[in-house]
């Protein structure tokens, strides 16, 4: 235990970083940021929430017509958004 504590910040850092909650924080605001480039404005537009349950991508939409187009593409999405975050984290995407 007393070595521990001679770790460089950065190994702390990355330890702390791969606690499944911290990186679910993480992944969050970074899809949250990425949404309106990937989506584009009209469908950011009409997103009113992004939220990461686990693994699974849940987006609350206000337009009905847009849910129902959106959960055909929930496939499309899925792996969007995984490629720009650079590895398989997202294995469902919901949309409600």
């Amino acid at each position: 235990m007393q070595g521990d504590n001679n770790r460089p910040l950065k190994e702390w850092l990355q330890v702390f970083a791969q606690s499944p909650q911290l990186r679910a924080k993480l992944y969050q605001t970074r899809i949250e940021k990425m949404w309106v480039e990937l989506m584009g404005p009209v469908i950011s537009g009409y997103t009113q929430r992004i939220k990461l349950d686990g693994h699974v991508l849940l987006l609350f939409i206000e337009s009905s017509s847009l849910k129902s187009e959106l959960t055909i593409m929930k496939e499309n999405i899925r792996t969007l958004v995984n490629e720009r975050l650079g590895e398989d984290f997202v294995t469902e995407v919901r949309v409600l």
